[in-house]
């Protein structure tokens, strides 16, 4: 399976929630493939950069990140971005751009699940609805 993290459920991973941490630990031994879009990266790293502990926790973030396939944006997923964007403007349903871009990378990589805590910004989005699920949720279905 074609798993994608969204950056609540890593901020989760971070502060030690062991549900959500056992789960990654799961996915993994199962072979399954773990994904996350670049942009998750980014607000991780803003995350970190703000602490005054930043050294460790960059340090930190970026061992987590080794668990992933990071996917970078190209020209095609800001295409994407572009189309679900002008699909959300026009249906008075904006959202923020991380989220979109996050969706939009799943969409093109053709994910089969995006697992995260912000659910209700994922639902609104064509092809993504079904397949955004919290960690909990996820874990029923195994």
């Amino acid at each position: 399976m074609k798993i994608f993290i969204d950056t609540s459920v890593i901020v989760d991973i971070e502060r030690g929630k062991e549900e959500t941490a056992g789960l990654l630990d799961d996915l993994i031994e199962q072979n399954n493939s773990i994904l996350i879009s670049s942009v998750v990266a980014s607000e991780i790293f803003t995350g970190t950069y703000l602490r005054t502990d930043y050294k460790k926790a960059t340090k930190k973030a970026k061992e987590l990140f080794t668990c992933f396939q990071i996917v970078p944006l190209d020209i095609e997923i800001a295409e994407i971005i572009g189309k679900i964007n002008a699909y959300l403007i026009a249906n008075r349903l904006p959202i923020e751009y991380q989220d979109v871009a996050i969706a939009a990378t799943f969409v093109r990589e053709k994910g089969d699940w995006l697992l995260t805590g912000n659910k209700k910004h994922f639902d609104i989005i064509p092809g993504v609805e079904r397949a955004a699920v919290t960690p909990g949720e996820f874990k029923k279905k195994l």
